[in-house]
């Protein structure tokens, strides 16, 4: 792990404290995405989006992408503070959040992967995702 990238995801870990770069689950609660979320027809992917995991209506289809494009603003600002890319930021805020925001039962991608269910185990992370410690 890099200290290029280290520095990037406590970066990111502050932004996703601070609400910056993604939609809260209370926040996301309140829609159409918590109850796709839910069913597991969309969820948390490493590259620091969501994504559709199954069939969901076009009203839910627009509001993930709305969600998708406020994250890529919030990563491109945070990006330009660094001097860093969007997807050094995106993936970081990736990492965390499927360390810390997937709970058992949501549906999850790594890379190209398929989607996976949340266990009780810990999510199986990408080799650039860092672990403090």
């Amino acid at each position: 792990m890099t200290r290029k990238f280290l520095m990037i995801a406590a970066a990111a870990a502050v932004a996703l404290a601070a609400g910056l770069t993604m939609v809260s689950p209370a926040q996301a609660q309140s829609g159409a995405v918590a109850a796709a979320m839910a069913d597991g027809k969309v969820g948390e992917q490493a590259d620091g989006y969501l994504g559709i995991a199954g069939a969901v209506s076009d009203a839910v289809r627009s509001e993930v992408e709305s969600i998708n494009i406020k994250r890529r603003a919030a990563y491109t600002d945070l990006a330009s503070k660094r001097g860093v890319t969007v997807q050094d930021v995106a993936a970081a805020t990736g990492c965390q959040t499927l360390t810390s925001r997937v709970k058992q039962g949501q549906v999850y991608r790594v890379g190209a992967g398929s989607w996976q269910t949340k266990g009780a185990a810990p999510i199986a992370l990408p080799s650039y995702c860092a672990t403090a410690g």
